[in-house]
């Protein structure tokens, strides 16, 4: 499961060229374990990343892959204390959390790291921030696997001077002992006095295993795509994807809405106004970023052109939505391209065949027609010196009745008795 990513970008990647951004966009990572996303290696230069994971094996894959510019990766939990704490690890490392709950049926492996429990550093953000460790951000990723309201507590000192503009997690609906509202419940408490609202969310739906067990008794035939729907994913909504950012347009039409915490810093500069654009073509909400440009076109043009900017952003997604019945839909369309493919291919070879028919036919044809007129001149030379030969026997004969009658005539008369 993941947000949308452009991997296109073509607004993003204009701006970078051009260094139309100024300041750096800060991107910080809670739970880097497996990387940082490829996305933010469209901004070249002008992104700093922070990144944060309580496995040090994680950090260690990370790091081992080489240093790369404006990049710091710490082995170091991110919470709502400054301290040691407990660490849960499971075979499937990824699935590593706080909560030994979350991790008891992570039976998988996947990822890396020892299994088993352990003590991890763990710091505040907003600890960092005074520390002078992190600059002000731009964009929080957090997974934490159920850990991730307790990042947000310790960062709203942090997330009120940063001038945030975006922060995602991965989090569900459900409630739990810890969080009787659910988590996404306290997330969306703890983001919206920052302004943050839900821009964009994806979802991992997971079927009742009974429903899984009755499939495997009763499987579907492979699909026809010529004849059949897209498979159906079935099951509820599980896992979330939520994409949280600020609505500079909002704000600046309607400040009543909005919270006012002591101390944030809420003004859209220009840099915040190109980096809330570029966030939001990264994440394909392209829509969003021209509400922007329009919206703050005189503030906008100082840096560059804005119809320029517009023209980049309506250009057609290089892909849709990478949910799973989007993806079942694209699958049923390749397998249809495909099968035009194949069809057009043979109707080409059938073509060529054809064509080939009709030159070698057109070849027979001419050669043919040379033959019938090579015969015909044979049977007009035979046919003339036919018809010369007959005159000159007509002449011969006439000549030899001639002479035979004249020597009739020569012939004495006699009479015998």
């Amino acid at each position: 499961m993941d947000l949308y990513h452009n991997d296109q970008a073509d607004f993003t990647r204009w701006v970078i060229a051009n260094a139309y951004l100024h300041e750096p966009f800060v991107a910080i990572d809670v739970g880097v374990q497996g990387g940082e996303h490829v996305r933010w290696g469209l901004l070249g230069d002008r992104v700093h990343v922070f990144g944060f994971d309580a496995l040090s094996e994680a950090i260690d894959r990370i790091t081992a892959q080489g240093q790369r510019p404006n990049r710091v990766y710490r082995a170091m939990a991110i919470g709502n204390e400054d301290g040691e704490r407990e660490f849960y690890v499971p075979e499937n490392t990824f699935a590593s959390s706080f909560y030994r709950e979350v991790t008891l049926h992570q039976k998988s492996p996947h990822g890396d790291g020892a299994v088993g429990a352990r003590i991890v550093p763990i710091r505040r953000l907003d600890t960092l921030f005074a520390q002078g460790e992190l600059p002000p951000a731009d964009y929080i990723k957090i997974d934490c696997e159920g850990y991730d309201p307790e990042v947000l507590r310790g960062a709203q000192t942090y997330l009120a001077r940063s001038n945030i503009l975006s922060v995602t997690v991965e989090t569900n609906l459900d409630p739990s002992p810890r969080y009787p509202r659910s988590a996404f419940a306290e997330i969306n408490d703890l983001l919206v006095r920052h302004r943050l609202a839900v821009f964009d969310i994806n979802s991992v739906r997971i079927a009742h295993p009974a429903y899984v067990a009755a499939r495997e008794r009763h499987p579907w035939p492979p699909l026809d795509p010529m004849r059949d729907a897209p498979d159906l994913d079935v099951g509820r909504p599980t896992i979330f994807d939520f994409f949280f950012c600020r609505n500079f347009v909002a704000e600046d039409a309607n400040p009543g809405l909005f919270a006012n915490v002591p101390g944030a810093v809420t003004e859209p500069t220009v840099d915040k106004l190109i980096k809330s654009m570029i966030n939001f073509e990264l994440h394909g909400l392209m829509d969003c970023a021209v509400h922007l440009a329009e919206h703050f076109r005189a503030k906008l043009a100082s840096r560059f052109d804005v119809d320029e900017a517009v023209r980049l952003l309506v250009r057609r997604p290089p892909h849709a939505r990478n949910m799973a019945d989007v993806i079942a839909t694209l699958r049923v369309v390749a397998a249809l391209r495909s099968t035009v493919m194949e069809k057009d291919q043979r109707i080409a070879i059938l073509q060529s065949a054809l064509r080939q028919g009709e030159e070698e036919a057109a070849r027979e044809r001419m050669q043919l027609q040379q033959a019938l007129r090579v015969q015909e001149a044979e049977l007009k030379r035979v046919a003339t010196d036919f018809e010369g030969k007959l005159v000159s026997s007509r002449f011969l004969a006439g000549q030899l009745s001639r002479a035979i009658q004249a020597r009739i005539l020569r012939r004495p008369i006699t009479s015998g008795r």
